[in-house]
């Protein structure tokens, strides 16, 4: 029984959900970003660059698909779900294309809320019973969650630099866990950016081709699986092999990511024939496709590196930013609060 084969036996014993690269590939980006981020950053903290961080941020990398986890009830799915993808090939019909999608989340639900209230005949039939989390109504909101995820990103940098210009011993506890916040924060960005990497992630066809295909293209929903795990266990992907020859060249807009993550995610989309094609001929098993899923990664990782330099040096901190954190942080007064009965509710 070949490879494939395989996977599609496993796939119809296992969940369908819309996974983006296995944990192997989420850890593979992770930490060929955060060797782009030393490189591009000359002033990336000593704290990042430890073994122990570094695992720790690219195990945080998978914490988006460990959510899926939780089957019931339905509330984190539908909040969760819509962020790991984008269909580019679903937006026509709002009236939207990628160069035109609004960057913020929720005046991009409110144009297509229109649209489909509008021209209602324009735009797929959905059917709610068919959908039990209510997530799968709109091509999906991945540009934003990148977005969201650097900005807090890049406020979690900006606690751990507050703390760090105060020195104080007694804020230690503080520290530690801003650095902790600031790791997990990296790994979530890590997560989408990987996300909209996989050419499947961009589109319609993300289980098998759907409507008119004359080229022939499997309709099988298994593609996406294999395309997630068992193609880089063929080719044996992971960090140590793809970290030769690994150059972090992406660039992001300084002051706004935005146009930068769309341009990523037309990268990506533009693979979607190349990974049917591949997969039909045979050639995804082959050097063509090992190229391909190479560079599919090694992109994810140059462009993460690029986002997290970029949050880096949007955290920068000066007196006034450690003034005002202190003044809303009241660490001191933590002991004050408990110590003064007059501060204490009135039973």
């Amino acid at each position: 029984m070949n490879a494939r084969l395989v996977t599609m036996v496993l796939g119809a014993l296992i969940s369908q959900s819309a996974l983006a690269w296995d944990c192997q590939g989420h850890r593979a980006i992770t930490l060929l970003a955060m060797d782009g981020f030393a490189q591009r950053s000359a002033d990336m903290p000593e704290w990042l660059k430890s073994d122990s961080s570094r695992l720790m941020v690219a195990s945080n990398a998978c914490e988006p698909d460990r959510y899926r986890s939780v089957r019931a009830p339905v509330y984190l799915a539908h909040e969760n779900n819509p962020d790991h993808y984008l269909d580019v090939d679903k937006l026509e019909q709002f009236g939207l294309t990628l160069e035109t999608l609004p960057p913020l989340r929720y005046e991009y639900v409110r144009a297509m809320v229109v649209a489909k209230h509008e021209h209602p005949d324009d735009v797929e039939p959905y059917n709610p019973m068919m959908d039990p989390s209510r997530s799968s109504e709109f091509p999906g909101y991945a540009p934003h969650a990148i977005m969201e995820a650097h900005g807090k990103l890049t406020s979690a940098f900006k606690t751990a630099r507050s703390l760090e210009k105060l020195n104080d011993p007694k804020r230690a506890p503080q520290l530690e866990a801003a650095r902790a916040q600031a790791m997990f924060q990296m790994g979530v960005l890590s997560h989408f950016v990987g996300d909209v990497a996989q050419p499947l992630h961009t589109t319609k066809h993300h289980h098998g081709w759907i409507g008119d295909n004359p080229a022939g293209y499997t309709t099988d929903r298994k593609i996406h699986a294999f395309i997630d795990g068992e193609i880089l266990i063929i080719h044996q992907l992971d960090y140590e092999t793809l970290k030769v020859g690994f150059k972090a060249e992406r660039t992001v807009d300084a002051g706004d990511a935005w146009k930068d993550v769309l341009t990523h995610v037309q990268r990506s989309h533009d693979h979607v024939r190349d990974v049917y094609s591949m997969f039909k001929s045979g050639e995804l098993e082959g050097e063509p496709g090992k190229a391909m899923i190479t560079e599919r990664l090694r992109d994810g990782g140059s462009m993460l590196a690029a986002m997290y330099a970029s949050a880096w040096a949007a955290s920068t901190v000066n007196d006034k930013d450690v003034a005002e954190f202190v003044g809303y942080d009241r660490w001191e007064g933590i002991k004050d609060v408990k110590s003064r009965p007059e501060a204490r509710p009135k039973p």
